[in-house]
């Protein structure tokens, strides 16, 4: 079959899953070292400051360079299928929907014998030469649920890392201690031990959502092009891959 190749991720989305998978790793480790009191390298110190530098790096990604790159992807959309048709076309290739509940359910009953064909999760309109859709369904699943991760990860780690945090005169680790209070009042919780434990909570959702992200979904080496594409070219040749299917329309 001749080569089919696409731009799977532009640039600033291949740059937002390289930072994305080292600053989540390095906050990881440093966390369960500070938490912990693990007795070997780096120093509390050093793993506080590692943390704080691998944090900025988490951000950037995912409050920058993510928006900015799912912004450049619904741009094309739109001139290609029009304002309307082009943000559904965005929608329906990001978000889970009717079509993904159906491909997860062709993808269990052939995990259990029940159907042969394993539904087709990459699915590229030629003419257009955009994605109609490109993600797993669990992962559709997955994104909304780490966006509410990230939120509360960052603001609990806010006051974790100063109570009265402030940026241009505005006092947000307070107004976060008084939610947290507030919250944690009828489970006889302080605003401090609220706020560790729903990031220690969250630290376990990121190393489940790794696990279930990258150690289920993505190490079939069948699908080596989707990695090729997410880290090294940003781009993936159809033809090689079992689960892609192309409109020809």
């Amino acid at each position: 079959m001749a080569e089919q190749i696409a731009e799977r991720w532009n640039k600033p989305m291949m740059a937002m899953h390289w930072i994305h998978m080292v600053t989540c790793l390095i906050l990881i480790v440093t966390g369960f070292r500070i938490y912990l009191g693990w007795g070997f390298p780096p120093s509390y110190s050093q793993a506080r400051a590692l943390h704080m530098v691998a944090v900025c790096g988490f951000l950037v990604a995912n409050c920058i360079l993510l928006p900015y790159g799912m912004i450049l992807e619904a741009l094309e959309g739109i001139k290609h299928y029009g304002t309307k048709d082009g943000i559904k076309h965005f929608m329906k290739a990001n978000l889970f929907g009717r079509e993904d509940a159906r491909r997860l359910k062709a993808i269990l009953l052939n995990f259990f014998g029940k159907q042969k064909e394993y539904p087709a999760l990459t699915i590229y309109d030629e003419k257009a030469g955009l994605y109609v859709n490109r993600s797993h369904p669990i992962t559709k699943i997955l994104i909304p649920l780490e966006g509410i991760a990230l939120v509360l990860i960052t603001l609990t780690g806010i006051v974790m890392y100063d109570l009265n945090w402030s940026i241009l005169g505005l006092n947000i680790g307070a107004a976060i201690t008084g939610v947290a209070t507030w919250i944690g009042a009828p489970f006889g919780l302080g605003a401090m031990v609220l706020s560790r434990t729903l990031h220690l909570g969250m630290c376990y959702y990121f190393i489940f959502d790794l696990f279930i992200h990258v150690g289920i979904l993505q190490l079939d080496l069948r699908v080596k092009q989707a990695w090729k594409a997410m880290f090294l070219t940003g781009k993936e040749d159809l033809s090689a891959s079992p689960y892609a299917k192309i409109i020809k329309k």
